[in-house]
């Protein structure tokens, strides 16, 4: 592994150990908001929003894995996004690889 390479994977193990610091915010997460938090914030709803359905159902609802409490499913759930990220750009470098 390159020395940039260290420092990026560094970067993103701190990156996942402070997730749990969600936990103790106030409020929704950025983008996570209710109807009702939406109405309040904005004073309406819009009609793209209030009839939207889901295009995927959540995978770790809540980010709470039955068993594990709220610090390690956070945890958890930090580290498959991250693995799954990782997994697509991998992908992706390959596939441009073999195109180039």
């Amino acid at each position: 592994m390159s020395k940039n390479g260290k420092y990026l994977l560094a970067f993103i193990l701190v990156l996942i150990a402070l997730t749990p610091l969600g936990l103790i915010a106030e409020g929704p997460a950025w983008g996570e908001w209710s109807i009702e938090e939406i109405q309040a914030m904005v004073g309406y709803v819009p009609h793209s929003i209030a009839n939207a359905k889901p295009f995927v159902e959540a995978v770790i609802p809540d980010y709470e894995i039955g068993g594990l409490g709220a610090l390690a499913s956070t945890w958890v759930s930090a580290l498959i996004g991250a693995g799954l990220v990782f997994m697509v750009m991998v992908g992706i470098k390959k596939s441009v690889k073999r195109a180039s």
